[in-house]
């Protein structure tokens, strides 16, 4: 019988890991993360912020440079908050700077950049793997690894659901916005504006249920026989290479911060 194959093909070296190869590079890059934030230079964890520079260029050379200012600006806003509050609340003996009766403590400033740096590090790479690797790509690893079919399809929904009722949620928005419906404006017009919006979604999300389950019945999702696949995603070649680098950056990483100990 005929079945006709989609392969997922990157032109990229780096875009085109196999998915579990990614995903022990984020592994890798989280120990480094956390063995780097426990050195401290001066109170202040000086070292996460070299390590952060390892993003973009990450981004760079797997050509999705043009997505890390996106990411970056997404994100920025979040840290922005995080490091204002953490400066301003924690409180210390060392006033580092003094504007009026707002102070900023220098056991507040070491909270904040070990805050951020850890926030901005850890929400980096996982982009990075999420914009390189499609979330069906990760699915279809998964179930190469032994997962069960019916796990791996709530994986896969779990990620489809976030982006379908963002659709959702912006087309409804232009109904409602069409029938005269005040959208844009101060804090009470779009609290206003959000009860009319979030009744439809949520009524068309439970129709869409049904839908997804009446399609999944009748492609014999339950049915106990092995099951066939349309994506077929091979290896590059390159696995081998990336995880050997990736393990000796960790090692010279955790070598150097035990000598640091030591010393």
């Amino acid at each position: 019988m005929f079945r006709e194959k989609l392969s997922a093909v990157k032109e990229n070296p780096i875009a085109a890991l196999y998915p579990t190869t990614k995903g022990w590079i984020v592994i890798l890059y989280c120990i480094c993360v956390t063995a780097l934030s426990t050195v401290k230079v001066n109170g202040y964890a000086l070292y996460l912020i070299p390590l952060f520079l390892m993003i973009p260029v990450l981004f760079a050379v797997s050509g999705i440079w043009e997505k890390f200012f996106g990411f970056f600006k997404s994100i920025f806003i979040f840290v922005a908050f995080i490091f204002i509050v953490q400066t301003l609340l924690i409180r210390s003996d060392a006033v580092l700077f003094r504007f009026g009766f707002l102070s900023i403590y220098e056991d507040g400033l070491q909270h904040a950049i070990f805050l951020c740096f850890i926030i901005l590090n850890i929400a980096g790479i996982l982009l990075w793997l999420f914009q390189t690797t499609e979330t069906k790509e990760m699915t279809y690893a998964l179930e190469k690894m032994g997962m069960s079919y019916k796990a791996s399809f709530v994986f896969l929904s779990t990620f489809q659901m976030i982006e379908v009722l963002g659709k959702s949620s912006k087309t409804i928005m232009n109904a409602q916005r069409a029938r005269g419906i005040e959208t844009e404006g101060n804090i009470i017009v779009r609290c206003k504006a959000f009860f009319p919006m979030i009744v439809p979604l949520v009524v068309s999300s439970i129709m869409n249920t049904e839908e997804r389950v009446l399609t999944l019945e009748c492609r014999g999702f339950d049915t106990k026989c092995p099951k066939t696949r349309l994506l077929e995603l091979k290896k590059s070649g390159n696995e081998a290479k990336a995880i050997v680098i990736s393990v000796i950056v960790t090692a010279a990483v955790l070598i150097g911060r035990i000598l640091l100990w030591v010393l």
